[in-house]
């Protein structure tokens, strides 16, 4: 039995309550049902065979959240494409992935001759015998272009667990075309939740709302939004439990979400080549004990976790099968992965992660490490800073110099920042740069961009 059938399961009942909701679309199970058919008959109508690769360049619809399972309920090999590429990243995408068909939201601008919904049966398509079905999700890009990470079947495991949470009126802020949103659809599905989806592009405003209007008490955030949520005007109260995964909270906005929601902050530590690496529940997180607000908590106990010289390695079911277009990593490396994060576990098997490899910052005559997700956390608890991002600044004497980019509610004064880090975390974190933002760069999954700000300096 594969995830898909027990979200059918889930669809073949109660056929008037709410299934998906998203923008003006709201669909009851039945409909549901009907149009995933009418999509993976489509497919069939094209030629789309067990194997073939599907491309998906899509935004946070009702509709391709059920594509998505049409093509899996097909064997088919689900692509995502990341959104808003340029015209060339597209095509290389798209050229790597060797797909049989491209599926496009025309709200993205880009209209395609194609097929229409209402013209398509929906009658129940011949089913794949126990089909092994693939996603391939694109990374972050944030060192070039995106590569594409394989997953395959195995990760029913996961939905399986999933299946045995309570249904929920869920809100996925995330995109569904990356691994948080994704398993956010497909969680809220397989538990015969509503599943409501916000924006494609997150927005605090609409948040609000969908919150108040739906009923929400079940949410999905990466950092960023949860802070844009903690600091509008509006911001609701204890109704929901939380979902954060993508990048570490800082310990003091943790604390501020814990002090206005309650203890239901929950973390997850993954990335798109890696899923649920490790897991810190609500429950384990205590105001009195900072250290229980810098982990991301203990690994799962189906992944193996290891630091070696420092890096996070990790290996396991939920780890991709490698790149495609590449040796897969059982070949390369016995199945492990390197993440790209550097971390250490405490004696209780708590896993705290000093910064991702490539924003550490190198300076000094000694060629220091100065760790930025350090600093970014020490900073936002000085008044007036409300996000922080420190990065390298190229230096003729120190090779390279701390550079922080603050967005602040109030006027700040450099040196008494200056002076605050020096006197909390030494003189090798001191600043010798400061830019103040309206906002910092986000990449096209919700994190801050720090490749971007760096590139400033060139």
């Amino acid at each position: 039995m594969t995830y898909v059938d027990l979200v059918l399961q889930r669809l073949s009942t109660d056929d008037e309550r709410d299934a998906i909701v998203g923008g003006d679309t709201r669909l009851t199970r039945a409909q549901a049902r009907d149009l995933l058919f009418r999509l993976a008959d489509g497919l069939v109508q094209r030629g789309i065979k067990p194997g073939d690769g599907v491309a998906v360049y899509v935004g946070n619809t009702p509709e391709a959240v059920l594509l998505n399972l049409a093509v899996h309920l097909l064997g088919g090999r689900l692509v995502y494409v990341p959104p808003e590429p340029g015209r060339s990243e597209l095509e290389a995408l798209i050229k790597k992935a060797e797909v049989a068909a491209v599926v496009v939201d025309p709200s993205f601008g880009t209209q395609l001759d194609g097929w229409h919904l209402q013209d398509l049966p929906g009658d129940p398509v011949e089913r794949v015998p126990e089909p092994e079905y693939a996603t391939v999700m694109y990374t972050g890009g944030t060192t070039g272009l995106p590569k594409l990470a394989v997953h395959r079947s195995g990760r029913t495991a996961l939905w399986e667990t999933r299946a045995n949470m309570p249904p929920m009126n869920m809100l996925s802020n995330t995109l569904i075309t990356h691994g948080s949103g994704a398993g956010a659809t497909m969680t809220a599905l397989l538990t015969g939740s509503k599943l409501v989806l916000g924006p494609s592009k997150f927005d605090a405003d609409t948040f609000v709302r969908l919150a108040r209007e739906e009923q929400i008490n079940m949410t999905i955030f990466v950092p960023p939004m949860m802070y844009e949520v903690l600091d509008h005007p509006e911001c609701p109260g204890p109704q929901f439990h939380v979902i954060v995964g993508g990048s570490p909270l800082a310990p003091k906005r943790l604390r501020q979400a814990i002090e206005k929601w309650g203890p239901v902050i929950n973390q997850g530590y993954g990335m798109t080549e890696a899923h649920a690496i490790t897991m810190m529940p609500a429950a384990e997180v205590d105001l009195a004990n900072e250290t229980t607000l810098r982990t991301v908590g203990k690994k799962n106990p189906l992944m193996e976790v290891e630091t070696r010289d420092g890096d996070v390695w990790v290996r396991g079911p939920f780890v991709m099968e490698g790149y495609w277009g590449e040796p897969t990593l059982q070949e390369a490396s016995d199945g492990w992965f390197n993440t790209g994060d550097m971390g250490y576990f405490d004696d209780d098997g708590y896993l705290y992660l000093n910064d991702r490899s490539k924003d550490v910052i190198v300076t000094g005559r000694t060629s220091d490490n100065v760790y930025s997700r350090l600093l970014d956390d020490f900073l936002v608890t000085l008044p007036g800073i409300r996000q922080a991002a420190a990065v390298a600044q190229p230096d003729e004497a120190l090779g390279e110099a701390v550079h922080v980019f603050l967005v602040t509610d109030r006027d700040v004064d450099f040196d008494s920042i200056r002076d605050s880090v020096v006197a909390e975390l030494g003189e090798l974190y001191q600043p010798r740069g400061l830019t103040i933002v309206p906002q910092l760069p986000l990449t096209k999954v919700g994190k801050v961009d720090k490749r971007k700000l760096r590139s400033l300096f060139r």
